[in-house]
């Protein structure tokens, strides 16, 4: 029961803020919820724009259930993010005369790496000095941004103060699956989804995913065991940074066909709350992103339609990550 009980202790806070949020503003206990979903999945357009915002949610949840199941947090997603997607506008702006096909994978590949290598400091420092990997990832956040505004501000801008890089070349940017009035929906969304599920697979049924598992668990059971530790933490770390970058760069061809300034609104924090809102399970990324995606089309609805303000929002974002918080385990030391 008392297990039950902690399962329920997200949902069961994120109703209840809502309710609260709603009364507090006058509104009726259904008129908060009433306005989130019709902001959200009200027609096909705003069911459009809501699933288009499940790509950043699901890999950068992605980024921290992988990282978090080797004993690692990765907080420095949105750095991560910032970078990966700066080097796809970048890639993407000079890949007009290519195939098509190289076209479109390129910029990607750029994204992937660059979150890669910006990764990597926080996790060799880890291992050579001991400095923890949640302070040295917070801090590269910043470092990221800052850098990336210098870049598009100067040599990677588009020449103007708008803060933006050029438009990415058409044979890179991905094509529309389904068309809407407001934007159209690439197979991002699909990417991200059939990458949580394979991740989930690989963790499960394989021998890498064990090794992964058992590093997390256990340590010093994992080395006894012929399993190198720190060279996997190494390689975990760097895919996690690779999912974070990839997440931007996804943004860049598939959405807003360019970086600019204040690029993300917080994807890469977001992802924190996406994985442990489902305890760090990529098999259940799709849940959590879900209701993220949710919150997040429906922030501006709910100023026209109720009067409250967007940072509602926020607030019950992050009322569930503290109920979660108070529900996760972590892995065993």
């Amino acid at each position: 029961m008392l297990t039950l009980l902690r399962w329920l202790l997200a949902p069961l806070a994120g109703v209840a803020l809502v309710a609260v949020v709603g009364l507090a503003h006058g509104a009726g206990p259904w008129d908060l919820p009433g306005a989130i979903w019709t902001g959200a999945w009200g027609d096909g357009d705003a069911a459009l724009a809501t699933l288009a915002k499940l790509t950043p949610l699901l890999l950068t949840g992605l980024a921290v259930a992988l990282a978090y199941r080797i004993r690692l947090l990765n907080i420095g997603c949105e750095g991560q993010l910032v970078l990966g997607a700066l080097a796809a506008g970048v890639t993407g702006v000079h890949c007009g005369g290519l195939p098509t096909a190289l076209a479109l994978l390129l910029p990607v590949a750029a994204g992937v790496a660059v979150g890669a290598a910006w990764a990597f400091p926080a996790v060799w420092l880890r291992q050579r000095t001991g400095a923890h990997e949640v302070l040295t990832t917070l801090i590269l956040n910043y470092v990221a941004v800052y850098l990336a505004e210098f870049l598009i501000l100067g040599p990677l801008g588009d020449g103007t103060a708008l803060g933006r890089t050029a438009a990415v070349a058409e044979p890179a940017r991905w094509p529309n699956l389904v068309e809407g009035a407001a934007g159209g929906l690439t197979a991002a969304p699909v990417l991200a989804l059939l990458l949580c599920g394979a991740v989930q697979v690989w963790l499960s049924r394989t021998v890498g995913g064990y090794e992964v598992t058992a590093s997390g668990s256990n340590e010093s059971a994992a080395a006894l065991a012929g399993i190198h530790v720190p060279k996997l933490q190494r390689r975990i770390f760097l895919a996690s940074g690779g999912l974070a970058g990839l997440a931007g760069a996804l943004e860049v061809v598939a959405v807003h066909e360019r970086f600019y300034r204040a690029f993300s609104p917080g994807y890469g924090f977001d992802g924190i709350t996406a994985a442990f809102l489902v305890n760090g399970s990529p098999g259940w990324l799709w849940l959590s992103g879900l209701v993220l995606a949710t919150l997040r089309s429906a922030d501006k609805w709910l100023q026209l339609a109720l009067g409250i303000s967007p940072g509602a929002i926020w607030i019950i974002q992050a009322v569930l990550l503290l109920a979660a918080a108070c529900r996760l385990r972590a892995p065993s030391r």
